[in-house]
């Protein structure tokens, strides 16, 4: 029987074009050098997605071990985009860009891309950059070169001593593609963006499905304090409503909540050194409006709120946990209105580290089991580094105080037993208390 001598010219431009997309870029980077007919096919596929799936200083170690004691040199891809940028093919070919995305590739990879790319690339949509720090400058103009609107935005900065300058002219720049974003996860420590920027944001992106602004850790040392993303309480429960329905993973800092209910001593000092007191009521009108907010996001998924501290880091001593955690939050009892919450029905995580919450309390824990029988919340109490002695006498105190407040020890609230559980309904007048069913809640 005699062999086909049908070659790949012989074969329809459709079906060569589906050959494309399995072959790896150094494949496809010969394929284009052939001729001009297989580079009509093939470099609109080599261009389409730049993708460095690994962290580039693990390449070597790997290759090493696969060639089996004799290292084998990797050609890495970030470097042959570079040295292609530097003849003018990312500038030539740069309107074929749909998608970049590259672990670990160096401080000066959004510069150089921003100076070597065209003025605006036609197809870009979506971008994933871990390990790069970079100025708000060079950030907003990076999210400048899309034509196409972003649909995913995601930078990731693990060093919590680490920076990412995405500020206010990036927010701005970003506004541009509101109409577009899906996902929009910023992990990373940064300068501070503002709170009513970022409400805007919210407001406007009406298919947003994710909005993560947590990054993976912080370190309890002054230089890496509040360099972070969050949102003013008071903006957050007073602005417009949010137009992402749709949202499924929400992830900021609720920030500048006075907390009258906190009354323990922190760190041998009064709460009023670390948070607001005043009017009891205030504190629960600005609580509910932010749980209202929270509420119409029927369906989320994953709820975060807080950062946890890394214990780990070289500069951690003891004390530093219960310094630096967050008191001015969500209080998440059901007095201050968590039981706005229940109809949040896909929620599966809802993360609260590091955070002075009282959602471990007996009434809470009831409500939890109730309404969120399958949430798996992440929250560390109000159990620090300091809450550990080792006298015994000191541990049987503990465990019969932990008993006494619902499991969070030297938590104690100046609350009449009927005052307990009971939610403020702001819509009414200043006696009126409705129960904790939140019955009488509306929007």
């Amino acid at each position: 029987m005699a062999m086909s001598t049908t070659t790949f010219s012989d074969l329809p431009f459709e079906v060569q074009e589906m050959i494309g997309p399995f072959l790896r870029p150094h494949d496809l980077a010969h394929c284009v050098r052939v001729n001009k007919i297989w580079k009509t096919v093939f470099n609109p596929v080599l261009w389409k997605h730049l993708e460095e799936p690994e962290p580039l200083e693990s390449a070597q170690k790997q290759f090493a071990q696969e060639g089996r004691g004799k290292v084998r040199k990797k050609e890495c891809w970030y470097a042959v985009l570079m040295r292609c940028a530097k003849v003018g093919a990312l500038r030539h070919n740069g309107n074929l860009v749909e998608t970049i995305k590259f672990i670990n590739c160096g401080d000066k990879f959004l510069e150089d891309f921003v100076s070597e790319s065209p003025y605006g690339m036609q197809h870009l949509h979506t971008v994933e950059i871990e390990g790069v720090e970079s100025d708000d400058d060079t950030i907003s103009s990076f999210i400048g070169l899309s034509l196409a609107g972003w649909k995913r935005l995601v930078f990731r900065l693990d060093d919590p001593c680490l920076r990412l300058g995405f500020g206010f002219q990036s927010i701005e720049m970003l506004q541009d593609n509101v109409d577009t974003l899906e996902v929009f996860r910023l992990e990373a420590m940064m300068e501070h963006v503002e709170g009513c920027s970022l409400q805007m944001l919210l407001c406007e992106a009406s298919v947003l499905k994710e909005f993560y602004l947590i990054p993976p850790s912080r370190n309890a040392i002054d230089d890496c304090i509040h360099m972070e993303a969050w949102m003013i309480a008071r903006d957050f429960a007073n602005g417009e409503r949010w137009a992402c329905t749709e949202l499924e993973v929400f992830g900021c800092q609720i920030a500048d909540i006075p907390r009258p209910d906190i009354t323990r001593d922190i760190v041998g000092v009064t709460p009023n050194n670390f948070v607001e007191g005043g009017p009891r009521k205030k504190s629960i009108n600005m609580q509910r409006g932010v749980y209202k907010q929270l509420a119409r996001l029927k369906k989320l998924k994953l709820l975060t709120l807080g950062i946890p501290i890394d214990t780990y880091y070289k500069n951690y001593t003891m004390g530093d946990k219960e310094h630096y955690r967050q008191y001015d939050c969500l209080a998440m009892t059901l007095e201050s209105g968590l039981n706005l919450l229940k109809d949040l029905k896909y929620l599966e995580e809802v993360d609260l580290e590091d955070m002075e919450v009282y959602i471990d309390w007996e009434e809470e824990q009831a409500w939890v089991e109730k309404n969120w029988p399958k949430v798996f919340i992440h929250t560390s109490g109000c159990v620090t580094d300091l809450d550990f002695y080792t006298d015994e006498d000191d541990e049987e105190d503990e465990d019969e105080e932990i008993q006494a407040y619902g499991g969070v020890p030297y938590i104690v609230q100046a609350l009449d037993d009927e005052d307990f559980g009971a939610v403020y309904d702001d819509d009414s007048n200043d006696d009126n208390w409705s129960d904790t069913d939140g019955s009488n809640d509306s929007d």
